[in-house]
């Protein structure tokens, strides 16, 4: 005679368990993506004007509207290659920027990365 694992909800306890599962890493997601989005808005320790003036720079560069930093004093470029480029601040901060759109700011540094939902 086989053992009936369903509980009265209609579920086996491995589905209850794998559901269960699925839950938390879908909440532990959302919240590291909230707590990311309230990290840029907040921003410590930086300049939340020249973080805008870094990502307008960097979509301007990339679709060729500019060729160089002349209308961002603030702005120096490090890098600029196929998938980075890194500004610098006058203030030594350096900013981290990847693709578009998607802002990031790592957690006990000062970089941002921004991300494109596309991949590049």
């Amino acid at each position: 005679m086989k053992k009936d694992t369903t509980s009265d909800c209609g579920f086996t306890l491995i589905e209850l368990i794998i559901s269960i599962a699925i839950i938390s890493v879908l909440l532990i997601t959302g919240v590291y993506m909230l707590s990311t989005t309230l990290t840029l808005i907040k921003n410590e320790g930086g300049d939340t004007e020249l973080l805008y003036q870094a990502q307008d720079a960097m979509e301007k560069l990339t679709s060729g509207q500019i060729s160089d930093l002349n209308e961002y004093p603030k702005l120096l470029l490090l890098v600029n290659d196929a998938e980075t480029m890194i500004f610098k601040d006058d203030s030594d901060n350096s900013f981290n920027i990847i693709g578009k759109y998607y802002i990031i700011k790592e957690q006990n540094t000062s970089k941002i990365i921004i991300r494109s939902f596309v991949p590049n």
